[in-house]
């Protein structure tokens, strides 16, 4: 079974993908980076880590050594679609 991490699960589209992978049997493991905490993860702990994590340009080696052996990375970090410009 699959270690994976994930960003955006506050979003839309990051909610959705963390809920597919809450449910799949094939993922084992799913660390989240999230700049603020994530409230589908609650009572998820055995399977979802939340990580709080402001800066998405730096990680410091006590959070990669909590993400060795991921397989993958999911990335739905961005902006609302409110916050977006035409």
């Amino acid at each position: 079974m699959a270690h994976v991490v994930l960003t955006g699960c506050t979003g839309t589209a990051g909610a959705a993908v963390l809920a597919r992978c809450i449910e799949s049997s094939n993922i084992a493991r799913i660390s989240v980076l999230s700049r603020r905490p994530v409230k589908q993860a609650e009572g998820k702990e055995d399977k979802v880590k939340v990580y709080i994590h402001n800066d998405f340009t730096s990680y410091p080696d006590d959070l990669l050594s909590n993400l060795k052996g991921a397989v993958g990375c999911i990335w739905a970090l961005g902006i609302s679609t409110s916050q977006a410009k035409a």
